[in-house]
């Protein structure tokens, strides 16, 4: 009985490492592999990555807080986008999965902000490591003199 027993264990393990083996997986888990975006035979071509960021045309008051809509896109997969406002990164969103458009707000307020002209970058990286670089302006006016009488 025990030979019996001893046969049928050898068997069963031998059945589970040739089923382990046929599977590919090493190491108890096969690694996740992507699939391309584009570059391939039945995809399109990469192109660069693309951002817009939309300046605001009409001069603001100081305090008051705007926002900016971002759009980045890129057909190989989006890696990160980067928001920065007087050198210092305000919003960075990062990408584990292969996105290829994303569409989100930049908001700054203009507390304390003297008047004159400032400008927020938008950067943009795929998959690839290809960049774009875009820039939005926004004024901010002389206050208007308070009449008092």
């Amino acid at each position: 009985m025990r030979k019996f027993v001893l046969a049928l264990m050898g068997a069963i393990a031998l059945i589970a490492l040739t089923a382990n083996l046929a599977s590919g997986a090493k190491g108890g888990g096969r690694a996740h592999s992507s699939a391309a975006l584009c570059n391939t035979l039945y995809t399109p071509p990469c192109t660069p990555p693309k951002a817009t960021v939309a300046s605001k045309v009409a001069c603001s008051n100081t305090g008051t807080i705007l926002t900016f809509p971002v759009t980045a896109s890129a057909n190989a997969g989006l890696k990160k986008v980067t928001v920065t406002f007087r050198g210092k990164v305000i919003k960075t969103v990062k990408f584990a999965h292969q996105t290829t458009k994303k569409r989100f707000t930049a908001v700054i307020s203009t507390r304390g902000f003297k008047p004159g002209l400032y400008t927020l970058t938008v950067k943009a990286t795929d998959a690839r490591g290809k960049t774009v670089t875009k820039t939005a302006h926004f004024t901010i006016c002389h206050p208007k003199p308070v009449f008092t009488g």
